[in-house]
């Protein structure tokens, strides 16, 4: 009977009704693609910061993170090499040497990191390759070939084919200084790293800085590599004392505290907008309810008690709430999947916001059922929740009072 009656006073308060329904159904729908652009966000700078050069995870000698110095190099590459061919859950792994060096052409001097890399390997685990925007990528049989950032080709005032003079370190601490040639130019749109970086064939490199069989570190790639930290930990129990390995996670601190400071301001500012929400569904319950008083007080005269008049207003709620909250998840699921498939593109907005290592013009979403599902129930509970004060007061006043009631 409370029911069918809850039913025909939802009907019966069409305004009230309307009112509660949008609102719920936009605030679940606007939470639920709120909270996927800020997943996409974060998804996006972990692609960005992650898959362009640092790697899911990295092997080094102990210290190496603090003081990347020679001191600090890994002495066998090829055990380590041997170490990871035999781990299955790592799909790829390339070794580094990476040291700074002086790169001069003609009246210009620039400070830069020099990375000997294995070229057909870094194409499956960074997107140096795929970042190529004039020339050609290095290939593992190269020599005097470099590669280099697009801002520190305009730094040095080079193009493809122009050479290249350089002065660094090699192991023993004595100059070590080649020319090369410009191979090609890349573009990854990390402004830091697109302005100090270049990339020679490790082997060639290896040559100069009388670093054979030496590494900087080793990159890794896994199967999975959402489980990279499960990985990372597996593998630091059975290398030697020496060495460790740190996932991403570890090797971007700064980053995973940033996402989280961001993600913490971010619920902060919603939630500003759901208390705005809930007043203003608990506002409108109040005045419908008080609206009713006499209503009410008839149907405690006809023999409702106040439990049941409890029950008959938090059904009036929960009807409203279910299928306005329902409709409002399942518009807010249609839209970030979709805008999952087909993100909005602003045309530069990369080049706009290229220091906050934005490298893509589309505004990306991320499409995840259990998200989807946790906020539409946090939307559900906190609309239900905006009822008890009203019935609170409405539960307050006797029968006679409520049938005297204007």
């Amino acid at each position: 009977m409370l029911y069918s009656l809850a039913i025909k006073n939802i009907l019966a308060s069409k305004s009230r009704t309307l009112t509660i329904f949008l609102l719920s159904m936009f605030t679940t729908a606007f939470f639920i693609v709120y909270v996927a652009y800020t997943d996409g966000s974060h998804e996006q700078m972990i692609k960005s910061s992650v898959e362009i050069y640092t790697g899911y995870a990295h092997i080094n000698t102990k210290g190496y993170q603090e003081e990347s110095d020679y001191d600090h190099l890994i002495e066998d590459a090829k055990q380590v090499e041997t170490f990871l061919k035999q781990k299955p859950f790592v799909s790829n792994f390339s070794p580094r040497f990476e040291t700074y060096v002086l790169l001069s052409q003609k009246e210009k001097t620039v400070g830069s990191m020099l990375s000997g890399i294995i070229p057909s390997r870094e194409s499956s685990l960074s997107r140096l390759k795929s970042a190529l925007i004039k020339g050609s990528y290095l290939e593992d049989n190269d020599t005097r070939a470099i590669y280099l950032g697009s801002d520190l080709a305009k730094r040095l005032s080079v193009d493809v084919g122009d050479e290249i003079a350089m002065i660094g370190s090699s192991l023993d601490y004595s100059t070590a200084a080649d020319l090369f040639v410009v191979k090609g130019i890349f573009r990854t749109g990390l402004f830091d790293f697109d302005l100090s970086s270049a990339f020679v064939n490790k082997d060639y490199l290896d040559s100069i800085m009388m670093s054979e069989n030496k590494a900087s570190y080793f990159v890794l790639d896994f199967d999975d590599n959402q489980a990279a930290d499960s990985y990372t930990k597996i593998l630091s129990k059975s290398l030697p004392s020496s060495y460790e390995a740190l996932s991403w996670q570890a090797l971007l601190s700064a980053l995973v505290q940033l996402m989280q400071v961001d993600s913490l301001f971010g619920y902060i500012s919603i939630s500003v907008f759901f208390i705005v929400i809930f007043f203003v569904i608990m506002i409108f319950s109040y005045v419908n309810i008080y609206s009713r008083v006499r209503q009410i007080g008839l149907l405690r005269a006809l023999g409702l008690t106040s439990k049941d008049i409890r029950i008959l207003l938090f059904n009036e709620l929960l009807i409203i709430t279910l299928v306005s909250v329902s409709l409002g998840a399942v518009i807010g699921a249609a839209a970030t999947y979709y805008l999952e498939v087909y993100p909005i593109t602003i045309s530069g907005l990369a080049d706009t916001y290229k220091e906050y290592g934005i490298v893509s013009d589309t505004i990306p979403t991320h499409f995840d059922a259990f998200t989807i599902a946790w906020n539409t129930f946090s939307i559900f509970i906190l609309n239900l929740s905006s009822i008890f004060y009203p019935i609170y007061k409405i539960n307050k006043l006797s029968v006679t009072e409520a049938m005297r009631y204007v």
